[in-house]
């Protein structure tokens, strides 16, 4: 079922990708005059837009260095096509209001609103955005949220929480990305990590032949690291993903519990996709804090942002997502904003705190436009008698 539902996506995106793709290149050829570059201007237009397809079928192989610059060139495109085919649409709508109105000098008409101009001033501002949000999302912020919470630890009135969310480790993510997450959480030296699912995208093979779990091995948090499971640990081949990742230090939580030693209980929830992967139900936040002492601080992990007036009367003290990116690329946040009580940031309600981190990683195209890539800090007081 889980093959089925994803090639029914693929042929429905795929058909859209490419009829955007067809109207980009059918505006180009229009807008430039005859001459080397309109007769070249096919040739590199499809050659380029066809990386994205054959990205997607080969990074679901074995990894190659010839599969990731593939891929790397079709993530690439899709953002530059996406903000063309936005350009294209508008210029085209303004032409159209044009013709029945006339606002536009006929001189200007001519010039600066000439074919040869518009192409190159979109294909700059495509190129020019595609740029910007790759560097944007290679640097992350260190986001520092500070929280109070009403219970008390013995021993311990304050710890540091690091919170990391949809790392996306695989064909894009490699050793690089994750060998600068890790130095940045030994920077921060928090005193428990938690990982918010989506830690590899939805091929394991390129985290395991580059060995990228080796690279947690460094982190020594003094109550340990803890992750959940994200939708695209689902997508791919869990087992496998979790099987790996488990060498090198890191906990799964899975619709369990786990009480650290100086009091706190942290709660891993499956993803909510789980059920349409696997036919079987994850576990409501009611049966799984059943036996927790909730005198004691309690944590909840679940990857997507969902449930917040169940989580709320359950007396949770803190719960922390990812899963949205933040839209990742302008203007699919304010879809995130609709879609999810909390798409981004922090807010309480009652007595619980949550955190919606906009992520590390990114999915797809390594770039991120309107949000920000980030590690957040948590500073955690408790009110100790």
């Amino acid at each position: 079922m889980k093959y089925v539902t994803f090639l029914l996506f693929f042929i429905v995106f795929i058909g859209i990708y490419t009829l955007g793709n067809w109207y980009i290149y059918n505006r180009g050829m229009q807008a430039l005059p005859i001459g080397t570059l309109r007769s070249l201007f096919p040739w590199i237009f499809w050659i380029t837009a066809a990386t994205f397809i054959a990205g997607q079928f080969l990074e679901r192989g074995s990894f190659t260095y010839f599969s990731q610059i593939v891929t790397y060139i079709g993530s690439y495109w899709l953002v530059f096509a996406w903000y063309a085919l936005l350009m294209v649409i508008a210029i085209d709508l303004i032409r159209v209001l044009n013709h029945y109105l006339t606002f536009i000098p006929e001189n200007i008409s001519t010039t600066v609103f000439s074919g040869t101009v518009l192409f190159s001033v979109v294909s700059g501002i495509a190129l020019t955005l595609v740029l910007a949000g790759a560097i944007n999302a290679y640097i992350p912020k260190i986001r520092k949220v500070n929280i109070t919470i009403d219970k008390a630890l013995e021993n311990e009135k304050e710890i540091k929480v690091a919170l990391v969310s949809d790392i996306h480790m695989g064909f894009i993510i490699g050793n690089n990305r994750t060998s600068r997450l890790v130095n940045r959480l030994n920077k921060a030296n928090p005193d428990l990590i938690l990982l918010a699912g989506d830690i590899v995208d939805h091929n394991p093979n390129p985290v395991i032949r580059k060995d990228l779990g080796r690279h947690y091995t460094r982190l020594n948090p003094k109550y340990g690291i803890y992750a959940v499971t994200g939708n695209h640990e689902y997508i791919g081949t869990p087992k496998l993903s979790i099987d790996y990742l488990s060498n090198f230090g890191i906990n799964y939580v899975r619709d369990s519990t786990v009480v650290l030693e100086n009091g706190i209980t942290i709660i891993g929830r499956e993803d909510r996709e789980k059920p349409r992967f696997t036919f079987t139900r994850r576990k409501t936040v009611a049966e799984l804090i059943e036996h927790v002492d909730k005198t004691k601080p309690i944590f909840l992990m679940d990857h997507q942002p969902v449930e917040y007036d169940r989580v709320e009367s359950e007396g949770i003290d803190l719960m922390v997502s990812g899963h949205t990116h933040k839209g990742q690329f302008w203007p699919f946040g304010y879809i995130t904003r609709r879609v999810y009580e909390l798409d981004w940031g922090y807010k309480k309600k009652g007595n619980t705190n949550f955190y919606v981190s906009s992520g590390y990683g990114t999915w797809g195209p390594p770039v991120r436009i309107a949000s920000r890539s980030e590690i957040v800090i948590f500073n955690i007081k408790f009110q100790n008698e």
